[in-house]
This record gives C-alpha cells, structure tokens and sequence, in this order.
C-alpha cells in the first residue's frame, strides 16, 4: 500500500514532481517578471495557470510543505466539497480518512487538473488581441466574443466533472451510479476537448483569410500564431490523454483501475511535460513583443474589417497591410 493514500494505485515519484514544481516555479516567476516589466495584464491567466501547475506539483511532492499544520485540520465539509471537484473523487470516499496525506494531495491534483482551462483562456485573450490588431473582420466571431464563449465552454465542462464527481463521492459500491458518474464526467471532458478543437478550426480559419488578405500584418504576429499552434497541439494532447484515462477505468475492480490511472509515466510525459512546454513557449515569444499595448488601440470595440474586404484585397493581389 503506497504511503500516501490518495494514491493508491501507485508510490508517486517525489522526484519527479520536486522536478516539474520548480520548473513550474521558474517559468511562474518568469511570466510574473516578463509581464511587469511590459506593463500588460492580458496574461493573467497565464501566470494563474502556471501558478497552479506550481502548487499542484509541492502538494504532490509535500502537502504539508505548501498547506502546513492546517493540513491537519481541514473540515469535512470543505474536503467533501474539493473531492467534489477532482475527476477521480473515488479516492475521497473512505470514512476514516487521514487528512494529513489525502486531502492536501487531492487539492493538488484538482490545481494540476484546472490549470491548463487557464492556460486555454490565456490563449483565448491572446488570439482575440491577434484578431483585433490585424482586423477583426477576418474572424467568423467578434474578437470580442471569444474569451466570453469559450471560457463559458470551460465552466460548463468543469461545472458536469464536478457534478459526475460528486456523485462518484456519494457512491460506493453502486456500480450503475459510478457508470452514470463517468458518463457524466465524460461529457464534460468531451465538451471541452470539442469546444477548443472548434477555436483551433476558427482561429486557423481567421489565419488563412488574414495571411492572404493583409500578409504584411501577419507577419508581424506570425511568431504568435506559431506559439498558439503549438500550445494548442499540447493542451489537446493532455485533454485527449485525460479522457483517456478516465475513459478506461474500470469500476468493477475496487479500487477502480485501468493502465494510465495505474501508471505515473503517463502523468508527467502526457500531462505535466507538454503543459510546462506550453507555458515555457510563451516565456520565449512573449506576446507583448507582438501585440500592440492598450494605449495603442484605437477604440475598436465596435469597429471591424468588413469582411468583403478579404475579396477586394485579394483581387488587388493582397498588398492590404
């Protein structure tokens, strides 16, 4: 029986997650620097994300190091409602619960499992600010309405895991609820594997009019939209690896298994590895160096390209900039 309870399906690597807490910690206080020194507070969510991957790792390796005594004391109440909130909240059903290791280790494991949703907001604001500078009118949407849609894509999503969670914390031996748990739970994976799949269709549609349209402003941002891609690819991997796994468990063996659930090489090289080289990316292209400050826009709040311009541009060889 591995020491640390809440996770019993194997002895995590202490190692391992000292390794990507101060890799996270590095790249947080990288972000925190980059974006105070350029005065931008756009990439708040980014600095957020980063800072939860970095929470989420010192839990993993040492809840007491991060919570203190207090990790001693947490209420049942509060316990019941952050196992609420984790995909497996199976691993807070026991009734004698020793709250020194599992409690801390499941906040730790929601911070990790909520941070890349921040990540994706960061990219949200960062591509609706793309579209803005070059021309909002090569967009199908409003720059404006991204980050209000698709973040509210994510609160939908996360809002059924907790639901599907809850019930999986209610539920012991009950294997009809646990399957209706996981349906429940899947969903909320799909919904927010599907709803940044249709961003990345949008923002490469917008890439492809735009480029063609006005090239020059393009290239001004094309580094961006590079980071963007490969930031994408990351978090859809690790959504993709997280369904995965939860996909597969089986409920019928207790406690549930299934081979990512019971392997922690799966953790670090389809989780923790791409969303420190997600954030990392932006470290090294840091948007402020693309994208106009605040005080350079003009009020576009209501102003667009239209999009018939696209065709009078590229009738006039695409020289628009």
């Amino acid at each position: 029986m591995p020491k640390y309870q809440a996770f019993k399906q194997y002895e995590p690597s202490q190692a391992a997650a000292i390794i990507f807490a101060v890799l996270f910690g590095i790249l947080l206080a990288a972000h925190t620097w980059q974006s105070a020194r350029a005065k931008i507070y756009y990439l708040w969510a980014l600095i957020l994300a980063t800072a939860l991957e970095c929470a989420g790792y010192i839990l993993r390796y040492d809840p007491v190091l991060l919570l203190g005594d207090r990790a001693y004391v947490v209420s049942e109440n509060i316990r019941s409602i952050v196992c609420s909130t984790g995909y497996f909240a199976f691993l807070c059903t026991d009734k004698e619960i020793d709250r020194t290791e599992k409690t801390p280790s499941v906040i730790g494991q929601v911070f990790i499992i909520v941070a890349p949703v921040c990540l994706a907001a960061a990219l949200y604001m960062v591509v609706g600010r793309i579209m803005t500078q070059v021309g909002a009118g090569y967009s199908i949407i409003r720059p404006s309405w991204i980050t209000p849609i698709f973040v509210g894509f994510d609160i939908l999503s996360i809002g059924m895991q907790a639901l599907g969670a809850a019930m999986l914390f209610n539920t012991d031996d009950n294997l009809d609820k646990l399957k209706k748990a996981r349906s429940i739970l899947t969903i909320g994976l799909m919904i927010q594997i599907i709803a940044f799949a249709i961003f990345l269709v949008l923002t490469g549609w917008f890439d492809r009019r735009a480029t063609k349209a006005s090239p020059r402003k393009m290239v001004t941002v094309r580094m961006l939209m590079i980071a963007f891609y490969i930031t994408g690819a990351l978090i859809m991997i690790r959504s993709i690896y997280r369904a995965i796994e939860f996909i597969t468990v089986d409920f019928n063996s207790r406690p549930p298994r299934g081979y990512f659930f019971n392997v922690e090489w799966a953790y670090y090289v389809l989780d923790a590895l791409p969303i420190a080289i997600a954030t990392g990316v932006y470290n090294v292209i840091f948007p402020a160096k693309y994208l106009q400050g605040d005080e350079e826009y003009p009020d576009t709040k209501n102003v667009e390209v239209p999009l018939s311009s696209f065709e009078g541009d590229r009738l006039k060889g695409g020289n628009h900039a």
